[in-house]
């Protein structure tokens, strides 16, 4: 039973760390975007892209937050 608990951690762990990255990549991008205006040059459908990372960091933090629940 304890080797199972360990393998299933390990799995978990390395889900919270692909969503972790996910989030940070996303808040990165939205920072760029929204606080620094040589970011968006390249960009002109700037709503889209914004809209594209605000959903990319909500699903990362619903995963991360279901992921918690698991957790032991």
């Amino acid at each position: 039973l304890k080797e199972k608990i360990m393998v299933t951690n390990m799995y978990i762990q390395a889900s919270l760390s692909h969503f972790t990255t996910k989030k940070l990549e996303a808040e990165a991008v939205l920072d760029t975007y929204l606080n620094n205006s040589v970011g968006i040059g390249e960009h002109s459908d700037l709503p889209t892209e914004i809209n594209k990372w605000v959903a990319e960091l909500a699903s990362a933090e619903d995963a991360l937050n279901i992921l918690e629940r698991y957790k032991t």
